[in-house]
């Protein structure tokens, strides 16, 4: 796998961490949402996603916001790899992440909005 897929990957591991994260914190049955629908979304390439959320939830723990900013900031670097396939596939895991426990909260929502908005303008 080429290292700026490998980025993408992890970028969206971790907005999909930020969506989590959201409403009332990282629960363990949110964890288990995302390795289901990770593993769902990129079959053999999901280790890279599982182990970037990992790390964030285990060691990291940033703030929604600077991971959100570190996870576009990654995106914007490696713009020019980021197909129209990868960009969908971004939005459903975070979509389905929101959606996966207790359904889509306000702020889940805000967030998932300003992605869209953000992946658009890079």
């Amino acid at each position: 796998m080429q290292i700026e897929k490998l980025e993408i990957l992890r970028s969206i591991a971790e907005m999909a961490y930020v969506i989590a994260k959201a409403d009332k914190g990282l629960s363990a049955e949110e964890r288990i949402a995302f390795n289901k629908i990770i593993v769902d979304e990129l079959s053999y390439d999901s280790w890279a996603a599982q182990s970037r959320f990992d790390l964030l939830d285990e060691v990291i723990q940033p703030s929604i916001e600077t991971a959100y900013n570190q996870a576009i900031h990654d995106l914007r670097k490696h713009k020019e790899h980021l197909t129209g396939d990868l960009r969908s596939t971004a939005i459903r895991v975070v979509e389905r992440v929101a959606q996966a426990c207790s359904g889509t909260h306000e702020i889940e929502a805000f967030i998932i909005d300003r992605f869209k908005k953000d992946l658009q303008h890079l």
